[in-house]
């Protein structure tokens, strides 16, 4: 049996109309989500939300009614067509997500933890220095530069800041020789009190 509503519809995607676009995708678009759903492996299911593949694989199937002279026969060719896309845009992502060490879905732990009764945020651990780690790296520095010349405690601010030993020769107006015998001095001074 022919369905006329259809085969319009789908000319009207065809010939470019949006609105028929849109026809299109709330009149099917109830099984998409569905087929997605049911597709959708549990350790993707993590990282997607249906709403990713289901806008991948509209755009797949308004490409395809573009392209294709007769691109549905009716209703049930183009509901085989949409789990076909979807099978393959969910295998597709999973076998990039479990092949490659890029996307390694073992490794991966979730942002929430569940504590009792409610999932709480995971604590992740920062590469930036703790609170404690300032202190103590102020108060070594501290150290380092008691006794020490105007100069020299400039040219061991700027190390510290990461300026490279030519770079502090320059900003300071002295041979970068002359900067290398202070950093090194400091070096030894700190290996005689075994500090780390």
């Amino acid at each position: 049996m022919v369905d006329v509503e259809f085969d319009r519809l789908i000319a009207l995607v065809k010939s470019g109309d949006e609105d028929a676009s849109r026809q299109l995708v709330e009149r099917f678009g109830a099984e998409v989500q569905i087929l997605v759903r049911q597709r959708l492996p549990s350790k993707l299911r993590r990282q997607f939300d249906t709403m990713d593949f289901f806008q991948v694989v509209w755009k797949s199937v308004i490409f395809h009614c573009r392209d294709r002279p007769e691109p549905f026969e009716g209703p049930g060719h183009l509901k085989a067509f949409l789990a076909g896309v979807v099978h393959n845009k969910v295998t597709q992502e999973h076998r990039k997500r479990t092949l490659t060490r890029k996307y390694d879905l073992s490794v991966e732990e979730p942002l929430y933890v569940r504590k009792g009764t409610r999932e709480v945020p995971r604590e992740i651990p920062s590469d930036d220095p703790t609170p404690s780690e300032h202190v103590q790296a102020d108060d070594r520095l501290d150290q380092i530069v008691a006794g020490r010349s105007p100069l020299e405690i400039q040219i061991i601010e700027l190390r510290r800041d990461g300026l490279t030993f030519e770079q502090i020769a320059e900003s300071v107006g002295i041979h970068e020789k002359a900067v290398r015998r202070v950093i090194e001095a400091i070096r030894l001074r700190m290996e005689e009190r075994q500090w780390r």
